[in-house]
């Protein structure tokens, strides 16, 4: 779904000026922003919960950036399964799905699922041989060479007059390695389910949530 288009406005003249664009630059460049919202940075936030499944996916505490760590991998990332600390327990309400995004970054590229909830997802991150749909059981056709399997729980039924979710314009997958990575709308049974397509090989990946809206994002190493 497109942010709303808002009026440009009018510079102040003298120091209140320059203290705005001074703020603004600071804002810019403490998150990174998709489709023109701002989402979690790569580092710890106290507005941000991140999840691993193990030491090697813990952030950093003085991390900040995306910058490679002396390894020449983000920390971080892995290849491991990731998951929130109390899946699969049923989380807060997160309402529906609203819309995914991609965003290219330094060293990564980044996938945002918004709900219309509040509350930090419960979900799970990780490889599938198959991108299998659940509770079909049969293949889903997605773009891409190998498949992370991104699951959600605590997901409404969407309502006749819902609209449908919004996937991301096929020009912010341009120069990235992100083929597809359609939005999460519905549940079955309260869990949704959506595959991000890769092209190439398995890469290292990172899991992280956000509140108010309700956001999974998934940073893929490019």
């Amino acid at each position: 779904m497109s942010a709303p288009t808002t009026a440009p406005r009018t510079r102040r003249a003298g120091r209140a000026a320059l203290a705005a664009t001074t703020a603004l630059a600071v804002a810019t460049l403490a998150a990174c922003t998709v489709g023109g919202k701002e989402d979690p940075p790569l580092g710890p936030d106290p507005s941000v919960s991140t999840s691993s499944a193990g030491p090697s996916a813990s952030p950093s505490p003085t991390e900040s950036s995306a910058s490679p760590s002396p390894s020449g991998t983000l920390a971080g990332f892995t290849l491991e399964d990731q998951q929130s600390d109390d899946w699969p327990e049923l989380g807060a309400d997160l309402g529906i799905g609203l819309e995914s995004r991609v965003g290219k970054h330094e060293g990564y590229d980044r996938v945002v699922y918004e709900f219309t909830g509040k509350d930090a997802p419960n979900y799970r991150v990780r490889y599938v041989d198959e991108p299998i749909g659940d509770p079909s059981g049969e293949r889903v056709k997605v773009a891409g060479d190998v498949w992370l399997e991104v699951v959600v729980n605590s997901l409404d039924i969407p309502g006749e007059s819902a609209p449908s979710p919004d996937d991301p314009l096929p020009s912010t997958l341009a120069g990235t390695g992100v083929a597809e990575a359609n939005a999460i709308w519905g549940g079955f049974e309260g869990y949704g389910q959506a595959f991000i397509g890769l092209t190439g090989e398995q890469r290292p990946f990172k899991v992280s949530t956000a509140t108010n809206p309700s956001r999974l994002v998934v940073d893929v190493a490019r």
